[in-house]
């Protein structure tokens, strides 16, 4: 070999070590950036925490001036889970399959049309342990304006198509539609002995809402003796019934016992 040609060889072979001394240091090259040539460093992508309830105070009182609860009514770090409008032949089952799973009990608040179509469903509920709420007839969010007359058949009907079904269920809550609650239809809720249940945590989930957003504001707006309103009916509720896992598992594992509301 001439002596140009051992220059030549050296060169190549100390351009070799400095390549592979450099990649060395960086260490593993990222595999989407190696496809991109002239692309730049590979972006971090940032993973979320786990979410922790803030354990923020209640925002509303536990009953207020109308007789409406707002709280669990019970010590110390608990929470209500509420469902509105259904029963649902293909929600309803599956949220009762997930309570059932996590040994959850909560209260469904029901729509007479429904309790009418599905009484299977009805009879479900009250089998594993849940709580009836009346959520009148037709969902009139504004009941306070109707007839006298109007009012008692909204909520009397209910009461009736709940007990053709389940004769032997109590279902001790009203909810009014909207949480449009006044006196004069908490007055002829209270003449079938249902007390009005209101809500502290509200996701929105009857919004076209992501997964995420409706796991999110419960979690991080969770406080003691919270009650929470759901929906596994009245439309498409396949968000809320995929967030419901992780917000059972995030708010127990801070602490909180899943319970009814104390009539």
């Amino acid at each position: 070999m001439s002596p140009t040609q051992l220059r030549s060889a050296a060169a190549v072979l100390v351009l070799a070590i400095a390549v592979i001394a450099a990649a060395a240091h960086r260490g593993p090259v990222d595999s989407a950036a190696a496809g991109a040539a002239g692309a730049g460093p590979a972006k971090t992508v940032e993973v979320p925490g786990p979410f922790v309830p803030a354990d923020a105070g209640p925002s509303m009182p536990e009953v207020d001036s109308l007789g409406t609860r707002h709280l669990t009514g019970r010590a110390g770090k608990t929470v209500a889970l509420t469902f509105d409008d259904g029963p649902h032949p293909g929600q309803t089952p599956q949220v009762l399959r997930i309570l059932r799973d996590y040994d959850v009990t909560a209260t469904f608040c029901v729509v007479e049309p429904n309790v009418r179509r599905h009484q299977d469903l009805v009879r479900e509920i009250v089998a594993d342990g849940h709580t009836l709420c009346n959520h009148t007839v037709s969902h009139d969010s504004r009941l306070p304006e109707r007839p006298a007359g109007r009012i008692d058949d909204e909520i009397g009907t209910v009461v009736r198509a709940i007990d053709d079904v389940v004769p032997e269920a109590a279902v001790p809550f009203f909810r009014a539609p909207g949480g449009n609650f006044a006196a004069n239809v908490n007055a002829v809720a209270d003449g079938y002995g249902e007390q009005p249940l209101g809500w502290s945590i509200d996701p929105e989930d009857w919004r076209d809402q992501t997964t995420r957003r409706i796991r999110d504001e419960v979690i991080q707006r969770m406080h003691p003796g919270a009650v929470v309103l759901l929906h596994d009916g009245g439309g498409d509720r396949s968000a809320t019934i995929a967030a419901l896992p992780r917000i059972i598992e995030t708010v127990r594992a801070a602490g909180y016992e899943f319970v009814v509301p104390r009539a």
